[in-house]
């Protein structure tokens, strides 16, 4: 088992490649992603939610638009092809849209896994449909794949002095599309207090 601190520390790392985070139970998601944002305080990150809508796919267009090589330059690698981006992206694929928008991301697996890399985030029940319909992207996940339900709550000082008990409003707002409810401020504040930091 590892923590969701190891996860966001190997992410960190590695500054590439496409992750997972599983997810069942809200409660779990929420206790995650609270630790990882506070291990990942310096790195930006762009949270989005991926349904099947023309909305979407239109965002994902302008985040993986290609762009033109240049005439001067008589090769192209394939890094020079890829925009270029500071943030780490998460994505959130909303319950049952694996069937429409994992093909559209197993086309868009090269600049997902461009620095700093993205992280999806998918619901237990989704994913083998996901892997199905994106099975390119997912030959990339590798051990890459994690699950909030067995990581252990355990952190160091660094982190317990970063770890906010809400979530910014750009997530709150993607998880009241998400099915379950997450944790109240008093449930979040009482688990970070039963699990005081532990030193490295």
């Amino acid at each position: 088992m590892s923590t969701a601190e190891q996860f966001a520390q190997s992410i960190l790392l590695e500054n590439r490649g496409v992750h997972v985070l599983l997810w069942s139970d809200q409660d779990d998601l929420y206790r995650a992603l609270i630790v990882l944002l506070s291990v990942l305080k310096d790195q930006p990150v762009y949270p989005l939610l991926l349904t099947s809508t023309n909305e979407s796919i239109s965002k994902l267009r302008r985040l993986f638009e290609i762009k033109q090589p240049s005439p001067k330059i008589e090769e192209e690698t394939d890094d020079s092809l890829i925009p270029s981006r500071k943030e780490l992206l998460l994505f959130f694929i909303q319950q049952a849209t694996s069937t429409t928008i994992g093909p559209w991301l197993n086309g868009w697996r090269t600049p997902m896994a461009a620095s700093p890399g993205t992280l999806l985030v998918i619901r237990n029940a989704d994913f083998m449909d996901f892997q199905r319909y994106a099975p390119d992207l997912a030959s990339f996940f590798g051990s890459k794949n994690q699950d909030s339900a067995s990581m252990l709550s355990l952190w160091n000082k660094e982190t317990a002095q970063n770890i906010k008990v809400n979530l910014p409003t750009e997530f709150h707002d993607i998880l009241i599309n998400l099915p379950g409810e997450h944790p109240s401020k008093k449930e979040i504040e009482f688990w970070i207090a039963q699990h005081p930091p532990i030193d490295e």
